[in-house]
């Protein structure tokens, strides 16, 4: 149509990247630790990278960019301000649940040493 203008879909795709980081680390966590105490070392060191790549490079980016997108959502005119909102506090949300997780888990270092 001329003269129209497109919507704006990046406060969608923010909302859409924190949910999908969200599942990607649910599903990490999941896996570590159903694992059976007798699997192979080859399953558990899989186990360990997928939660590692999941924890210290997928789940980071995406958050990061997802909150990127919520704040573009917010400036730009054609864009839904109410998910860009929403993108940024559940990206928000999702790396400060991360922090509190690897903080969690470097406290119990020395007891293993």
């Amino acid at each position: 149509m001329p003269g129209a203008v497109a919507q704006g879909r990046l406060g969608k795709r923010s909302v859409i990247l924190a949910l999908l980081a969200f599942a990607a680390g649910v599903l990490a966590i999941t896996i570590l630790v159903a694992m059976p105490s007798d699997a192979s070392k080859l399953a558990q060191n899989i186990a360990t990278g997928l939660f590692m790549a999941v924890f210290l490079l997928a789940a980071p980016l995406a958050h990061i960019t997802g909150a990127i997108f919520g704040v573009m959502a917010l400036v730009r005119s054609n864009d839904s301000r109410a998910l860009g909102v929403l993108g940024i506090i559940l990206n928000g949300l999702s790396v400060m649940a991360g922090l509190a997780l690897l903080v969690a888990m470097a406290s119990t270092i020395g007891a293993f040493t």
